[in-house]
Parts: C-alpha cells; structure tokens; sequence
C-alpha cells in the first residue's frame, strides 16, 4: 500500500480508520483524479480481508489498485472517489484464522468499518471473500461467485441488483473466469456451512449497515484461492470489480444522470419518487433525506392513474413531521417516444427532464420542497 501511494501520489491518499486489539492499523485507500470535483462523484467502498483466512481477497485488493491506476481506470477515477480496504481484519491475517464471529458483526468491525463508512456515505459497497479446500471441502470446487443481499427490497432494488451482478459476471468471463450468482439462501444450506450460519449471517452484517443506513447498493463476492492460484485470484476479482466499477459510469435507462442506480427509493420504473439533484453530492444528501423518511409517504407513492392513453395522473403525500428540504424527483414511464404536450405539478409548471429506451420514455418531474400532509398532483399530457 505504502510503495502504491508514493508511486500514485497523484491520485492516492491513505487513511487509517482504526486499530486492532494488537495495535495493527486498519487503512483504507482513496484512490480518484484530484482534478476533477468530488462534488460530481460517485462514492465506493470495497472491503477485503475481513476474514483472515481467506488468503485469496487480500491478492484481489493489491490487485485492484494497480487496476486503479492503469489507463483502463481512467474513467472511474474522473467520476468516483474508489475507498479500498485491502485488509479490514488485520490480526486475523497475521495468523491466518477467521478472526471475526461468523453471525454478528465484531467490535473491531464496528469501530473500524461500521464507523468509517457511516462518515463517507457510500453509493455502493462490495464485501470480498475467499473460499479453498481447507475451510469448507471439495465441494467447493472452484467456486468463484457475485452474491446479492436478499435485504434490499425496496424499489427495483431486486432488478437492478441482478442487473449489475450479471455485468459483473460477464466482465470475469470474458476474462475466462467463471463466476456464478447467488444469493445468501444459497449458503445456509450448505450442509459444510449451515452449523456456523445463522439467518442471514452471510449477507455480511457490514452490507446490511450501509444498505439500511443509506440505500447503497450492496454485494458480497468470493473468489477462489483453492484451484486457483494467487495471480488468478487477483485477476478473477478483478475482472468481475471493474466491470462493476465501470458500470458506474454510465447512464442507466431508466435513469437522467450517470452513476450507480440506486435513486429509486419507493415505487417502480412505472411511477417513483427519488432524490433530487443536479450533482452527485446533491442527490446523495436528497437520497439519505428521503431514504430516512421513506416509510411515511402514503401506502402508494406515488400512486398512477391513466384514464386513457394520452394522459396520465400521479399523486402523492408525505407525512413527516417538517418539510423534505431537498426535495425529491417524481419519475414515470410512457410507452413509445410520445411528444410531450403538458406537464403541470399542483398547478404549476415544473422543471422536468426526460430520457429515452429502446421502448418507452421516461419523465422526471421536480419538486423543490415537500410540505408535510400535503395532496401532491402531477399532471401529464402527451
């Protein structure tokens, strides 16, 4: 880490976010093109080595580094700040054992991790595993999987968690690793593995901190350090990290800016609310304001009515206790490219933008602020 910031010193800066029982520092690198604003960044968090004998993710997160700082990088590194923790669990690594309980986060974990990514408030977080013949057997073989937490259900998260596991698994194919996809079911039946788990156990307890704290899309992934060696351990994970990392910067179609789809806080693709905001930091900050009060909008927020097929009616409340500050975005789907002949919020002309698919045409209204107790009505005529 140390040679990497001062060959990198450019983009790297290293901070350590606590220390073990026996002193050892935990650090975390951020790696990003200083010239360019954090505001319009996307934030990452990528943890490695939480348990120490899990020889393989402590290669991937070395690896990933020098990944970072290659050309092929040079896109994430202008649109997103990439925190690395490559050893989260140092004492553990030093004597290559387990070292953490295996349902429950540890104190290390929470004054370490817990604590530094509630300060950084991440748009995705990926927890880095490794698996070999010594700690669960043959039956192994040479696993090497993207598992989606079965915690994030609110919104799309199920489609666009699936979504960005398959980008994953088809960037390690194509560098000819094969990875599968599972979900946390898979591991607790496990007959090698269920005497250890608990109900959701594997998810990680880090990912369901972030994903409950902040709506971050989350993913656990485990590489292979038993029929794979070192070098193709580090490669595997990477494969599959940076496709995640480059899908990142892109524009989603159901979406209007580019970066990590996870803005869709209730509803469906049909009819959402969102944060609002014309840079990174801005949506982030209206995304935690809203994610916090998400369950005191109305039971259909915002509920879709069309009456015919050249109009279209939302409406919407919210019952919080002050105003949503930032705001939020209304969002909507329309069938083909239609030409938009009138958008009224509450009476009034709002600020909306749209986007297009290969099928349909997405609108997002705007709403400066959100009065409390307040019958909210979008109008639209195409």
């Amino acid at each position: 880490m140390e040679r990497f910031a001062q060959t990198n010193a450019d983009i790297t800066q290293i901070e350590t976010i606590g220390h073990t029982a026996e002193g050892r520092a935990i650090r975390a690198v951020f790696v990003t093109n200083t010239d360019h604003p954090d505001q319009n960044k996307e934030i990452v968090l990528i943890v490695f080595g939480r348990h120490g004998d899990e020889l393989g993710t402590r290669t991937v997160g070395l690896q990933l580094l020098e990944w970072l700082a290659s050309p092929e990088a040079r896109d994430v590194l202008i649109n997103q700040q990439v925190i690395v923790v490559p050893v989260a669990n140092p004492d553990g690594c030093a004597t290559q054992t387990f070292g953490l309980p295996a349902n429950r986060l540890s104190t290390l974990e929470k004054e370490s991790i817990i604590k530094f990514g509630l300060s950084i408030v991440p748009d995705l977080v990926l927890d880095v595993h490794s698996v070999g013949k010594g700690k669960y057997g043959y039956n192994w073989g040479g696993l090497e999987a993207v598992i989606i937490d079965e915690t994030a259900r609110s919104g799309e998260d199920p489609y666009i968690l699936h979504t960005l596991a398959d980008q994953m698994i088809q960037g390690a194919a194509q560098k000819g690793y094969p990875f599968l996809l599972h979900t946390a079911e898979f591991y607790r039946n496990l007959k090698n593995k269920a005497a250890t788990l608990t109900d959701g156990a594997f998810n990680n307890h880090v990912n369901q901190v972030f994903y409950d704290a902040f709506h971050s899309l989350t993913f656990g992934m485990e590489v292979n350090h038993f029929v794979l060696n070192p070098q193709e351990a580090a490669e595997s994970g990477v494969a599959a990290i940076a496709a995640l990392l480059e899908a990142g910067n892109a524009v989603y179609p159901w979406e209007y800016y580019a970066g990590y789809p996870n803005r869709i806080i209730i509803g469906d693709f049909q009819a959402s609310i969102r944060p609002r905001g014309e840079t990174a930091a801005i949506r982030r900050s209206s995304r935690l304001e809203i994610w916090a009060q998400r369950h005191i909008f109305g039971s259909i927020a915002p509920y879709r009515k069309m009456e015919n097929d050249h109009s279209l009616d939302l409406e919407f409340a919210f019952h919080g206790a002050r105003p949503l500050q930032g705001g939020l975005t209304v969002g909507t789907r329309l069938r083909g490219q239609p030409r938009i002949k009138r958008i009224e919020a509450n009476g009034t002309i709002p600020t909306y933008a749209a986007a297009t698919d290969v099928c349909s045409t997405h609108l997002f209204i705007d709403f400066e602020t959100i009065e409390p107790d307040i019958h909210n009505k979008i109008y639209v005529e195409f």
